[in-house]
């Protein structure tokens, strides 16, 4: 072979097995398992899947069956763009904070930190925890979206890990599957909002002053998330009166096969439970009865939101 030639152009002395007998040796491998599980030590099997309950029939298991409802969920379609792709990166613990910026080594210690002046500790790591839960920036947002709900259900859901950034419900919260999807979508509005506000933070100037940072930047989460709830709500407003593929401005061949739109219906188990968020209203007009969407959403209605 030659020096300039890379070792992995060279051809395989051993000859490969068609695809057919490896799909039989598989076979053949999965069949021969289950007689010698019943064999196996139970401390063997304990230490190849420490995990999971060895005594436990396959696919019993409460907490498998459980992060696979999570992952069904965080790839739903109704579920914005922006906002999958930010909770599958929470799911992998991947978000770029500070903390992992500075663990794949994009970050120096000092940026790890937190950048918002109003934490307790001016060398708060920003952790993934800390960034959507326990920075007080962050803790406003989710306070409201708590009571928010509350008004909505007059259910109050715990601000922990597991029910907003593990999408873990309680009993009572969900009365049913609209209100489900309701909840999830205004959850993740929520943490986006956050996470934009952390990251239009961290790319301040330091030479700005930390009490003009503090007024610039105290309440802009809570705005981006009141905006970016609001928008969803016009938006599906917009499915129930208009093809939105004949208003994307592109040829409507392209969107064959897809049909955004919804159903009134729909859109009341969704966004009108209780008037709370929004409202449909009758209009009469000179050529007839039209209706009018009403949001009721504001940063004092239903609840505060400073």
């Amino acid at each position: 072979m030659p020096t300039s030639q890379p070792a992995w152009m060279a051809l395989t002395r051993g000859h490969r097995q068609h695809w057919s007998q490896r799909q039989q040796q598989q076979q053949a491998q999965q069949q021969q398992q289950p007689s010698q599980q019943p064999n196996q030590p139970h401390s063997d099997r304990a230490t190849i899947h420490d995990t999971v309950d060895v005594l436990a029939p396959p696919g019993s298991h409460p907490q498998l069956s459980e992060w696979r409802r999570v992952w069904e969920l965080a790839s739903a379609a109704y579920f914005n763009r922006q906002h999958r792709v930010l909770w599958w990166r929470i799911l992998h613990g991947c978000v770029m904070c500070g903390a992992f910026s500075a663990y794949i080594g994009r970050a120096t210690v000092e940026q790890a930190c937190c950048p918002y002046a109003c934490c307790s500790s001016p060398a708060q790591p920003q952790t993934i925890s800390h960034m959507f839960l326990e920075c007080p920036m962050a803790a406003t947002v989710i306070s409201w979206l708590c009571r928010l709900w509350q008004a909505m259900t007059g259910h109050l859901p715990d601000a922990s890990v597991a029910t907003i950034l593990a999408a873990s419900t309680s009993e009572g919260q969900c009365a049913s599957g609209a209100l489900l999807q309701t909840w999830h979508r205004l959850r993740m509005a929520v943490l986006h909002s956050i996470w934009t506000a952390a990251r239009i933070a961290a790319s301040s100037t330091p030479a700005s002053s930390q009490a003009s940072q503090s007024s610039s930047q105290s309440h802009l989460a809570s705005r981006l998330a009141l905006k970016t709830v609001t928008s969803m709500i016009h938006h599906d407003w917009v499915k129930c009166n208009d093809d939105v593929r004949q208003l994307a401005g592109v040829c409507s061949s392209w969107l064959r096969g897809r049909d955004p739109s919804m159903t009134l219906e729909a859109f009341r188990n969704l966004w009108c439970h209780r008037n709370t968020l929004a409202s449909i209203h009758t209009a009469h007009t000179g050529t007839g009865d039209k209706l009018e969407l009403v949001v009721n959403l504001s940063d004092m209605v239903p609840v505060q939101l400073f």
